[in-house]
């Protein structure tokens, strides 16, 4: 069996007086798509969070291709925290796509996926430009190059978003609600492009409120509970079968509040 490429062992975030993740252990195989289902406040995006190190965890382990993230051990054994450049080095491979697309209303979109691999890849500006133009292919939006985003919808936006994460040609990408700031019109051009990413086998964590794209698309449906992973499993028996009263209670809530069938 192979060994998981993000493995987090009791990990626990408490933001003051609240303890928000409660010792959450997790593994995610190479290839593998796992969604994270739960309701609000929850700790779904914390968790996440804690994977690209964007969040500090308390204790426990999270582990991206076998290196601990974030934190080490001294010569004498004490646990320590990491230099910030050795933490990027060790999520070179991963990156993050947020629920708010965070493009540079003053540049094109051309000019938003080329930034990155400028200043991080070091590439120069014909290869950039090249490779810019490759990934808003991928996504349908190259058409769109030379416009600026404020004169895009926001399914087109986050297309360009997800563009110039692929632009670092990841191994791991993590979703933090991707569609949920998006008109309901607009989700559908956004979940078939990760529907594509996931057939092209790309390592992907979501968070989503979609449970139509996770009863289709994901290899195991994880939902947390109170800082917890209450039941974790495939889609079909999540949605199929659900163990947990909780889980059963998110769901016809989820369903009665979107009238349609979970597993649709």
């Amino acid at each position: 069996m192979n060994n998981p490429i993000i493995k987090l062992i009791d990990v626990t975030k408490r933001f003051a007086d609240n303890l928000v993740l409660k010792g959450i252990s997790l593994e995610v195989n190479a290839g593998e798509v796992v969604c994270i289902i739960g309701g609000s406040g929850s700790g779904k995006s914390t968790l996440l969070r804690c994977i690209d190190f964007l969040e500090h965890y308390d204790s426990g382990e999270v582990l991206v291709q076998g290196r601990m993230i974030g934190y080490g051990a001294d010569p004498h054994g004490n646990f320590i925290r990491l230099p910030e450049r050795v933490v990027q080095q060790d999520l070179a491979n991963v990156v993050m796509v947020f629920q708010q697309f965070n493009l540079w209303p003053h540049k094109t979109v051309l000019e938003n996926v080329m930034a990155p691999l400028r200043l991080v890849a070091g590439m120069d500006r014909a290869q950039a430009r090249d490779k810019a133009l490759a990934v808003l292919g991928k996504v349908g939006m190259a058409h769109k190059a030379d416009a600026y985003p404020a004169t895009l919808s926001g399914g087109q936006q986050q297309r360009v978003a997800i563009a110039r994460a692929l632009g670092r040609e990841p191994k791991i990408m993590l979703f933090d609600e991707p569609t949920s700031a998006l008109d309901p019109e607009l989700v559908g051009e956004v979940l078939k492009v990760m529907r594509a990413l996931a057939d092209e086998g790309m390592t992907m964590v979501v968070v989503t409120h979609e449970m139509g794209f996770a009863a289709q698309v994901a290899d195991k449906v994880v939902f947390l509970a109170n800082g917890l992973i209450e039941e974790q499993g495939p889609p079909s028996a999540l949605f199929g079968a659900p163990q947990s009263p909780l889980l059963q209670s998110f769901l016809a809530t989820w369903t009665e509040r979107n009238g349609g069938v979970t597993g649709a």
